[in-house]
């Protein structure tokens, strides 16, 4: 005997990824887990008086889908902020920004995200004065949307003391200058600090209002869970106080953020913060740091110079002494690691660091991660494979390249190209390799995601007669990157990633099966229902 299901989910086209029984038709989930998968002919013995039975009308369903790279916050609050992702020219933003001004009358500071570098033509500086145009005095800071450059204004810069220019101390944070030796408006990674600190914060009801709008556009799209990229214990506090009310409607896995400069013991007080979150709604057994920055912005670091003649490799956001050190100091706590690391050389020095600390602490299963891999030396694939480390990567950013108007095609070069944004190469090497999106870097969307990964030409657009690799995956392999992929990249494939009995039951119920339409059509699939620990969060 077994008790009644609480969710019975029938007459579906079920891809549980379990090797025992890799298709069902019809799913039984008792409290928050499945209890069994199988024929549609058995599954009425797991109905009873308080049972909901859901009929799948011979739709797919797929297990939970997991974001593997992904800033919660940040894109909830964004949302409440001037949108400019879809602008097409600099006019466009000024129109908008003229708009956002004239509608918000009470705002301090106009504040906007998304804004696309391929605006501004090869050599264009980014100025100032053409914010100043529609703003007049009222400070403004627009970042793009990798949020790695900022564009403010003149009295923005005037009131962050860095009009007349500033030496950051190093070449990663810069405050560009133009010829009269003042502020041009551009301002990149650090250096966009010394403008946001002097924003206002955003007020706890508009931010958990922004929190909850949210969650419910992502479990609109099969969201069920995230690897956050950034953390700290306020934002912590924030994700255990909705989940004690019964709003957190996703997984998240929390990193500490780790800057230039942090305390060691800083990593020591998260790792014990830590012990006490470890449920399988929120976990923050991670910690998170930069090595390098962007193509676009030639901060990303590369092992040879940048395509445009200038001689430059970008810069390190951390002295190898120091990152190492971090680094070991996280891995002694038996903390995770995610690096982000875009550039070639960011990437080494990355596994640099992943061998340095496992020669002071020893071998073990650590799985650190390194996050984007945009550009990977070839003589450094079989690292990952030695060192058990992971390539997070991001479907949807294949398509900084793809865009022949995006800076980063120019700025790589062709002969990086071959190995940028490696998945197949990556896989067949052996490496680990789990999917996300960045959000709100690229749409949060899960299913575009799947159709980049599954459709993506090649980079040098010559066809299928290319000598360039194809990076392509197959369906399986690009839906095993947001479930066991993804699962296995936070040690949580004992309990996420499949719908099997005793896994925790997320799922999502689509309104196409995947494995019987075109490729080309996936990214126009959508999500008619979603399940977090067998509670249904999202119906269409």
């Amino acid at each position: 005997m077994h008790p009644p299901a609480r969710l019975l989910v029938r007459n579906a086209r079920i891809y549980t990824q379990d090797p025992a029984c890799p298709w069902a038709e019809a799913l039984a989930i008792v409290g928050d887990r499945v209890a069994w998968a199988g024929p549609d002919a058995e599954a009425a013995a797991w109905a009873g008086p308080t049972t909901r039975v859901i009929d799948g009308g011979g739709r797919l369903a797929l297990p939970g889908l997991t974001d593997s790279h992904f800033h919660l916050l940040l894109g909830a609050r964004g949302l409440g902020r001037l949108q400019l992702d879809d602008a097409a020219s600099v006019g466009e933003v000024q129109e908008r920004l003229r708009a956002y001004a004239a509608a918000e009358p009470g705002r301090e500071w106009l504040v906007g995200r998304g804004w696309r570098y391929s605006l501004f033509a090869p050599g264009e500086a980014i100025r100032r004065e053409r914010l100043d145009a529609v703003t007049g005095e009222r400070p403004a800071l627009l970042t793009a949307f990798d949020g790695h450059t900022a564009w403010a204004n003149t009295a923005a810069l005037r009131r962050a003391g860095v009009l007349g220019g500033a030496d950051t101390g190093n070449r990663f944070d810069v405050v560009v200058t133009g010829e009269d030796g003042l502020a041009s408006g551009e301002l990149r990674e650090g250096a966009i600090e010394l403008v946001r600190r002097l924003i206002p914060p955003m007020g706890p009801a508009e931010e958990e209002a922004l929190l909850r709008r949210a969650l419910r556009e992502l479990a609109a799209l099969g969201i069920t869970g995230v690897h956050n990229m950034d953390g700290d214990e306020d934002q912590l506090g924030l994700y255990r106080r909705f989940l004690e009310r019964g709003e957190l409607s996703l997984r998240v896995l929390l990193p500490l953020s780790v800057r230039p400069g942090t305390p060691p013991e800083r990593i020591d007080a998260w790792a014990e913060l830590a012990r006490g979150y470890a449920g399988p709604a929120l976990r923050a057994g991670a910690a998170k740091l930069f090595i390098d920055g962007v193509v676009e912005s030639k901060t990303a670091l590369l092992l040879a110079p940048y395509a445009d003649g200038s001689g430059e490799l970008g810069a390190a956001n951390y002295e190898q002494e120091e990152f190492e050190e971090l680094i070991a100091r996280a891995d002694a706590n038996m903390l995770q690691v995610f690096v982000h690391a875009i550039g070639d050389g960011g990437v080494r020095r990355t596994l640099d660091a992943y061998a340095a600390a496992r020669r002071r602490n020893g071998a073990r299963d650590a799985r650190h991660r390194v996050e984007h891999v945009e550009l990977v030396d070839p003589a450094d694939v079989a690292r990952f494979v030695e060192l058990g480390a992971i390539a997070s990567m991001q479907p949807l950013h294949a398509n900084f390249g793809l865009d022949e108007q995006n800076t980063w095609r120019r700025m790589s070069g062709p002969t990086r190209w071959p190995w940028a944004f490696a998945w197949r190469r990556l896989l067949d090497a052996g490496v680990g390799l789990a999917f996300g999106s960045d959000w709100p870097v690229v749409s949060p969307n899960p299913l575009e995601g799947i159709h980049v990964a599954r459709n993506r030409i090649k980079l040098d657009f010559s066809g299928p007669d290319s000598p360039f690799p194809d990076q392509r995956v197959s369906l399986d392999e690009a839906i095993a990157g947001y479930t066991t992929w993804a699962a296995q990249a936070a040690h949580r494939e004992a309990d996420l990633g499949r719908l099997a009995p005793g896994f925790l039951a997320d799922l999502v119920l689509l309104d196409q099966n995947l494995f019987a339409i075109p490729p080309d059509a996936i990214g126009a699939t959508r999500v008619d229902l979603t399940v977090v620990g067998g509670g249904v969060v999202f119906e269409r």
